[in-house]
């Protein structure tokens, strides 16, 4: 009963707190050593996949086979870079069109898809983008922004791959 046990992380976590009389330059392997830097884990909202996935694209792409299907995906630059390339393949005319953008982020997605809408105008945006197919990374987590205008008014259908699936968006990947 007068020993408590602990194990090894409990007294490093100890020493790194002060609450021992140790501090970590008595510990030779620990300054040797860098700290792990944590990559922030971006959570997706599972929420919109639904009536968004591949089977549904199906379903809808054969009560509307004539509708012109646009793949977007991201990629991604080197660590030291935030930058991001979003990519928009255009099946009927097998034409591929990239946008930087400074984040991997919904927000910068639909202020591309906007900016789209505005150069092009309602018509021929809606004529050009019927359907978007996208994987189910983070930055398409907010299809309603991408689907409606400003207004409110449909300009387009999002839809999404199933997950580990990169077969499904045909050229992109």
């Amino acid at each position: 009963a007068a020993e408590i046990m602990v194990d090894e992380r409990t007294i490093y976590n100890y020493i790194d707190a002060g609450i021992l009389s140790a501090g970590n330059i008595d510990l030779p392997r620990k300054v040797r050593y860098k700290k792990r830097k944590s990559k922030k884990v971006v959570r997706v909202d599972k929420k919109c996949h639904i009536g968004r996935t591949y089977e549904d694209f199906e379903a809808f792409m054969k009560g509307h086979p004539d509708f012109n299907v646009v793949e977007m995906d991201s990629v991604e630059g080197t660590r030291d870079s935030t930058k991001v390339l979003l990519t928009v393949f255009f099946r009927n005319c097998s034409l591929m069109l990239a946008y930087l953008r400074e984040a991997n982020t919904a927000k910068s997605v639909t202020e591309t898809v906007n900016h789209l809408y505005e150069i092009l105008g309602r018509e021929q945006f809606c004529e050009m983008f019927q359907v978007i197919l996208a994987d189910r990374g983070s930055e398409f987590t907010d299809p309603l922004a991408i689907e409606f205008d400003e207004d409110g008014r449909r300009r387009t259908y999002v839809f999404y791959c199933d997950p580990q699936r990169p077969d499904q968006k045909g050229v992109l990947k």
